[in-house]
């Protein structure tokens, strides 16, 4: 490459770079879903379009795009975690993927291509890490592994100039070689194709567009999904990991949220319980973050029935303690408290610690397919909950 052109790459990249730092991008809340029973999760990770240029929200970019896509198509709930990047590639994705625990997924969703095109990379050495990444997400537990093409970059408003087309060149030859990488390991490769656009379009990305990308990856990852379906095990956790992931959320005994006690609150009203509480367990006790109608301020672990819920893969019910042998003998159920119907949903710090439940309590034993029903309100909640924890995580993208 000539001088010349160097230096029209260089500022063109600096031209890039600075347009990006002015595009809106989404903050908070790095999950989206849709509420079901039997949940797929899946997780988001990387840049292009995991970063979400150009809307607010996580729920108006790709990954609720694809929570909603995803239901819609298999009839199931559906929960997007994103760990977004704005720049990173192949191999920071690598570093990204071991701290994200994929094994708790469904599916992972990788995109880097469009961070390592737009620096010119050489397509072989490129393709050698894409073939270590996707060996490392399928040695790390990975069910079903997804790679995101890149449409052309003359269609996003920042690359649009004549200096990009070597990286345009380049990209193309890294979509054909993932295409190749993910036939030969398994995964599965989606192209992406450049969505339609309208006047008033940023140039970066809009509700529609996620959503037109969303649903060609549901075409590609739905029957993948359908042919590897089996029960998804509850991640274990000790008492040890619980108190870390509390210490990290900065959860205290003391503090309250309005939000919290919003959500548990509408467990109540909605399910029509004497109790309702968000419960966080540490390696010897269980406290309420919120709750309304209880009268413990806390509980030994071992007379707790969320200890249980959180190893449930899909939430507890309890019909009737009193015919439970794992609670029958407990002080709040044969006691004073009177305590015999219970349901609980888990709630999951940001590295998938299950740290506590959004639970309910009642003194009249109920019909288990009513307390299914119940869970399906739980299991909302529970995300809703999630949702606040998560604000006072640490950023992922300052950490990678």
């Amino acid at each position: 490459m000539s001088l010349s052109r160097r230096l029209g790459m260089r500022w063109w990249l600096l031209h890039v770079a600075a347009a990006r730092s002015r595009t809106v991008r989404p903050v908070g809340g790095r999950q989206a879903f849709v509420a079901g029973r039997r949940p797929l999760r899946v997780l988001l990770l990387g840049s292009g379009p995991a970063a979400g240029w150009g809307v607010g929200s996580h729920d108006l970019a790709l990954p609720g795009a694809l929570a909603r896509a995803l239901a819609a198509c298999t009839g199931r709930g559906a929960v997007v975690d994103v760990v977004p990047h704005a720049s990173a590639g192949v191999r920071r994705l690598r570093r990204m993927l071991r701290a994200a625990a994929p094994e708790r997924y469904d599916a992972v969703v990788l995109s880097g291509t469009i961070a390592d095109g737009a620096w010119v990379a050489d397509s072989r050495h490129w393709g050698a890490g894409l073939r270590e990444l996707l060996a490392d997400a399928r040695a790390e537990g990975a069910r079903t592994v997804v790679w995101l093409g890149v449409p052309s970059l003359r269609t996003i408003r920042p690359f649009d100039s004549r200096f990009a087309q070597s990286a345009q060149d380049c990209v193309e030859q890294l979509n054909t070689v993932a295409r190749d990488v993910c036939r030969e390991t398994g995964a599965l490769f989606v192209p992406l194709s450049a969505p339609p656009r309208v006047e008033d379009d940023n140039g970066h990305g809009t509700p529609a567009d996620y959503l037109f990308w969303a649903r060609e990856i549901v075409d590609v990852l739905t029957p993948a999904l359908q042919e590897h379906e089996r029960p998804h095990p509850a991640r274990p956790t000790d008492g040890s990991e619980r108190a870390a992931a509390i210490a990290r959320l900065k959860l205290s005994r003391g503090g309250r949220d309005p939000r919290l006690d919003g959500i548990v609150g509408t467990a109540k009203r909605t399910l029509g319980t004497e109790i309702a509480m968000f419960t966080v367990l540490d390696e010897t006790t269980e406290w309420p973050l919120a709750a309304v109608g209880a009268v413990l301020d806390e509980i030994p672990v071992e007379q707790s029935a969320c200890i249980h819920t959180i190893q449930t893969p899909d939430g507890m019910v309890v019909p009737n303690a009193m015919e439970d042998a794992r609670f029958a003998g407990n002080a709040l159920v044969s006691g004073p408290a009177g305590l015999r119907y219970y349901a609980g949903y888990p709630v999951e710090a940001p590295d998938g610690t299950r740290i506590g439940a959004i639970c309910v309590f009642g003194r009249t034993p109920r019909e288990r397919a009513e307390g299914e029903a119940d869970l399906d309100v739980l299991r909302e909640l529970a995300l809703l909950a999630q949702r606040e924890l998560w604000r006072w995580a640490p950023d992922p993208e300052s950490a990678a």
